[in-house]
């Protein structure tokens, strides 16, 4: 492809450099091939103009930057460098034209929390009805059947939202497999990086907004911003929103969409315990091992048991139901077929086994509000007493620390408060700023020790809630990558405890 091809109408391009091959595009130097082109985008912390000799050097043919003046050591190089003035939208547009190809139905979700499970049960009820569906987001590509794709293994960015050229690079050998269905996590982040530009987004959801990001959006005036993004600029004309109105946040989207919508005919489908819903949740009671869900939705009732646990969880699974309703599935199929979805993992995943009957859960729950939800789920089900294993990410929004501990403290009987992912900050202050409000915690350190004595303390009657790293594999201090699962840890140290009582 010719960058005038890639750029048409996206960017002026040089007479002189018109013809210029493309073979490729990054963002990172590193990644640069003979004949891409190199976006050099301003970021929060480097600058990619500073590595544009780098990828010539590795054979970039082009450059895509903003409209800063150059530096005098950049005036004279020997490719051409195309200015713009959103080069983040461009990349992503430029990465859509030169891939081509996406599934013919794309389905976002959007929120600070539920979006992995919503999109993971809207992939599962997909393929329940037989269609070819895969999800992306912070598990990475599920779904897909790598025989497919001639053995090719989609090793996407660790992050919720992949940056576009990476989405864009991956959908091409989804449909190739034969993927026609995809649910995606848009993180606030993906959003106001426009990593999603270009995609043909058909049905959008907002699932709900609390605090969470602030040290990267600032307010959460931004944090809704970033968030209607996916709204009121990518869900494409005629598509459509799925929301939850409960959230104040979700109300106010509902009205903006409604005003807008109607020249963009988009169909706005609202849930939540609401009166005024389209879909109304009259209630969610746990029975047994289940949840069942009682819901109304054009003067008819639903009873739907659920095989996972969590208020929350129910709520996102009728999320993905409306979603799949919206995209083709009968109300049906669509309602119908949460008794069979399966949670996340991570999210709140049962470890069985212990040998006094406690229950154990893992769930990602790094923000006040899951962290709230998540006990709260969890009450119900406690005939003796409730257990919080927890700690916060380092280099994040500090000011949850003391909220969380305020909430642990009011919704749990017995509060650990371990190290999560400390990164670069002493994990000592973390520990400390969420004790702060928490008079009832205990620390205990480091996390696989923490997890081993509470498992020890629990007896019949117990649950455990282990918060904050979920489904993820490793974690992170200093500057290391240590291998960590809270599932795995906690069903070697049950296994132990079984095996010492033979």
């Amino acid at each position: 492809m010719h960058l005038s091809d890639l750029l048409n109408n996206l960017a002026d391009i040089p007479d002189q450099a018109a013809s210029t091959p493309i073979a490729g595009m990054s963002d990172n130097s590193r990644a640069i091939k003979p004949g891409d082109m190199f976006a050099a985008l301003a970021g929060s912390s480097t600058d990619g103009r500073n590595y544009i000799e780098d990828a010539i050097k590795a054979g970039a043919s082009a450059v895509l930057t903003d409209m800063r003046p150059l530096e005098a050591s950049l005036d004279n190089l020997s490719i051409p460098i195309v200015m713009v003035e959103n080069p983040r939208h461009v990349l992503a547009r430029a990465a859509a034209r030169f891939w081509g190809k996406q599934p013919g139905m794309i389905a976002a979700v959007t929120g600070t929390n539920g979006k992995t499970s919503t999109a993971d049960f809207l992939r599962q009820l997909w393929t329940r009805a037989t269609w070819q569906a895969a999800s992306i987001g912070t598990l990475g590509v599920k779904g897909t059947d790598t025989r497919k794709m001639d053995g090719k293994i989609l090793d996407l960015p660790k992050l919720t939202t992949p940056d576009s050229v990476s989405l864009h690079s991956a959908l091409s050998p989804l449909c190739d497999a034969g993927v026609t269905h995809l649910a995606l996590e848009a993180s606030s982040h993906g959003l106001v990086q426009q990593r999603l530009d270009g995609l043909n987004v058909h049905i959008a959801a907002f699932t709900n907004l609390s605090q969470d990001h602030l040290d990267h959006h600032g307010d959460m005036e931004s944090y809704f911003t970033a968030k209607s993004h996916l709204f009121m600029n990518l869900l494409m004309h005629a598509g459509a929103a799925i929301i939850n109105i409960d959230d104040p946040y979700g109300r106010r989207l509902c009205d903006m969409l409604t005003i807008q919508g109607e020249a963009r005919q988009i169909v706005i489908k609202t849930f939540g315990f609401a009166d005024d819903a389209d879909f109304q949740i009259e209630n969610i009671t746990p029975i047994d091992n289940i949840l069942e869900m009682s819901i109304k939705h054009g003067g008819d009732s639903w009873h739907i048991p659920l095989a996972m646990s969590g208020t929350f969880q129910a709520v996102n699974a009728l999320t993905a139901a409306i979603m799949a309703h919206m995209s083709g599935l009968t109300l049906q199929d669509s309602l119908g077929g949460l008794a069979y979805l399966k949670p996340a993992p991570g999210r709140m995943q049962t470890v069985t086994g212990h040998p006094k009957g406690a229950q154990i859960v893992v769930d990602f729950a790094h923000t006040p509000d899951a962290l709230r939800a998540a006990l709260e789920a969890l009450r119900p089900e406690v005939s003796h007493k409730l257990y919080v294993l927890f700690g916060c990410g380092g280099d994040r929004d500090p000011s949850k620390r003391p909220l969380m501990g305020a909430i642990a403290d009011q919704a749990a009987d017995i509060v650990i408060i371990t190290d999560d992912n400390p990164r670069s900050e002493d994990p000592a202050n973390i520990r400390a700023a969420i004790m702060a409000t928490s008079p009832k915690s205990i620390e205990i350190i480091p996390r696989d020790t923490a997890i081993k004595s509470t498992l020890e303390k629990l007896e019949s009657g117990d649950v455990l809630l282990i918060a904050g790293k979920g489904h993820e594999t490793v974690q992170l201090i200093g500057d290391e990558t240590l291998p960590f699962s809270d599932i795995s840890v906690a069903s070697r140290y049950i296994a132990d405890m079984t095996e010492a009582q033979k």
